[in-house]
């Protein structure tokens, strides 16, 4: 019996021994390298190895720590190989990481359990040194299956100068650009960001480190630096839903920061009426009629037409001779950010009213810029212009006076010189007699010239009314028919507001698309006016644009209102419409006015 029962238990104790020897299970780590530059990404691996594929895992993998280190991408793998005649299977996950700073770092031991057993995986040092790698060229030949990158078209810009600021999505998997999810900017201190819509369809195939990949242009901006010096874009961010041992979950992608060094403007030439406009333009000057009768309106429109920083541009201020009344310009900004940069035009309209007849030259206007690509200042300088107004020169009163002024300074000479010879030829007993009566004189003279200026100027109080309704008629029959005009008057109550809002929205579906960007201009120009505080004769695109921003209005959501309402004022005149989805229209424009109406 005794001998039975020790039999069986060897029985056991080989069986289990050969099971042991025949299934043999190991857990390691393995790093693509050890030694990288800053911003380049590395590979650490973390492996079962078998050799069989019989084993069942009881608790998944625990992630090892990596403190310092980002988790850029992650991806599956498995492999079989051969070792003197047996196979091997191996079977992990492999993590892309990447330092934010210089220094050593240490991937550490990472957990699993299998059949029971757990496995822990010796930790990974990694020392990571200067930027030897250029990240904008892609010098990487990692294996990480996702990743994201800044880059700007030009680092020596200079100030107001524009460039180009493209965020590129690479990934290996192309399903993987339908999982992007949460983009995040980057601080854009020093700058004046313009953001470009992203234009559809953009996805590419590149090579990066001799491997294939797609990509996607996510993001793209003109910024403008505003002052010289260093100035650093900090990364973007997106998330994208990437498979992991626990399912499909969202994993932070950020991309390598960018630094941009700004020259000052030079001072050397910089012209007096220079307002920092940065980029290349030309100027057109006109009136729109040469031939006018007195007190009919004359329309003087002066535009800048090109591509650059259009934020900065001041439009030359017009001179007119005396007798040539000037009333308060009206701007009109036409520009926009395309996928090549800022462009489109300024225009200004300044109405001219003659008040008399006669022959009349406006000076010419000049507008100066810099040229970055030429690097020099550019001064625009327009032909002056001629006026021939038709109608009465000069009053009659003003002619008379003229005249009897004349007269009197005549006599008062001759008498002055009749007294000098008489005082040479001694004649002298009635001298007191004559001065007393040419000083009353004078002194008449005095008090009637005072009294005519009195009569005069209280003849001007009654007819000026008159001539400055004759005036305004013009300058309204002029002005109504401009391509851009904006609301009478400005919406003071936020309810309003939010019904026209409501109104905007049953407009989507109109078929006269006119009707819709009308609507949504009076709205955007009267959240603006009603935040602002600024009444509709001081309306203009900039200084709407510097009050919001002096109220701590979010920089993004200004441009967004400036975006929308150019759209809306192109829109209303363009031929056929602009084919664009108005609900989303109705969205930028909702979260915008929300934005605005914040207090």
């Amino acid at each position: 019996m005794i001998t039975a029962r020790v039999f069986n238990s060897f029985l056991m104790f080989a069986l289990t021994s050969i099971t042991a020897l025949a299934q043999q299970i190991s857990f390691k780590s393995d790093a693509e390298k050890t030694q990288v530059s800053l911003g380049e990404a590395f590979s650490v691996g973390f492996f079962i190895e078998s050799n069989t594929d019989s084993y069942t895992i009881d608790q998944p993998m625990k992630y090892p720590q990596h403190k310092g280190l980002q988790i850029v991408g992650e991806q599956r793998s498995q492999n079989v190989s051969y070792v003197n005649g047996r196979g091997i299977i191996e079977d992990g996950i492999v993590l892309a990481f990447v330092a934010e700073k210089e220094g050593k770092y240490r991937v550490g031991s990472a957990k699993i359990v299998i059949n029971g057993k757990t496995y822990t995986s010796k930790p990974v040092d990694v020392v990571v040194k200067g930027s030897g790698l250029v990240h904008n060229n892609f010098k990487s030949s990692t294996s990480q299956p996702v990743f994201l990158q800044s880059k700007v078209s030009k680092t020596n810009p200079y100030v107001n100068e524009q460039v180009g600021l493209s965020v590129k999505l690479y990934v290996k998997d192309l399903s993987y650009l339908n999982r992007k999810q949460n983009f995040r900017q980057g601080n854009l201190d020093g700058l004046s960001p313009k953001i470009v819509k992203s234009s559809p369809e953009n996805i590419k195939q590149e090579i990066v480190g001799g491997k294939q990949y797609f990509s996607e242009e996510i993001a793209r901006y003109y910024v403008f630096p505003q002052k010289p010096g260093k100035i650093e874009i900090d990364p973007f961010s997106v998330d994208v839903v990437l498979p992991t041992t626990y399912g499909a979950e969202p994993v932070e992608v950020r991309s390598n920061s960018v630094v941009i060094n700004a020259k000052a403007l030079p001072e050397e030439g910089r012209p007096k009426n220079f307002s920092g406009a940065v980029g290349q333009f030309k100027m057109n000057a006109s009136v729109d009629k040469k031939e006018v009768s007195t007190n009919e309106s004359v329309n003087f429109d002066v535009e800048i037409i090109g591509t650059g920083n259009f934020n900065t541009i001041n439009l030359p201020e017009i001179n007119t001779p005396k007798n040539l009344e000037k009333f308060a310009p009206k701007k009109r900004d036409a520009y926009k950010t395309y996928d090549t940069g800022m462009k489109g035009k300024i225009a200004e309209q300044t109405v001219l009213v003659p008040n008399y007849g006669g022959e009349y030259t406006i000076s010419p206007v000049e507008f100066s810029y810099f040229d970055p690509a030429k690097e020099k200042y550019i001064t625009l300088k327009s032909d002056s212009i001629n006026l021939s107004v038709s109608g009465s020169n000069q009053s009659n009163n003003g002619t008379t006076n003229l005249v009897s002024n004349s007269s009197s300074d005549s006599t008062i000479s001759d008498k002055i010189d009749e007294i000098k010879n008489d005082v040479k030829e001694g004649k002298s007993g009635w001298l007191w007699l004559t001065g007393s009566v040419i000083a009353l004189s004078l002194g008449s003279l005095f008090l009637m010239r005072k009294k005519n200026k009195l009569v005069e100027k209280n003849i001007e109080s009654k007819v000026k009314p008159i001539n400055e309704q004759k005036k305004v008629e013009n300058f309204q029959s002029k002005t109504e028919t401009q391509k851009f005009t904006l609301v009478e008057k400005p919406i003071i109550n936020s309810n309003l507001i939010s019904a026209e809002l409501e109104e905007l929205k049953q407009k989507i579906n109109t078929e006269d698309q006119k009707d819709f960007y009308q609507l949504q201009e009076n709205i955007l120009c009267n959240v603006a006016m009603k935040k602002t505080n600024i009444d509709l004769a001081h309306f203009s695109d900039g200084i709407i644009e510097n009050v919001l921003l002096e109220k701590g209005v979010n920089r993004l959501a200004v441009e967004q209102w400036k975006l929308l309402l150019n759209n809306a004022r192109q829109a209303k005149y363009a031929f056929g419409g602009l084919n664009q989805n108005l609900d989303e229209v109705f969205e930028a424009t909702q979260n915008v006015v929300e934005e605005l109406m914040r207090k």
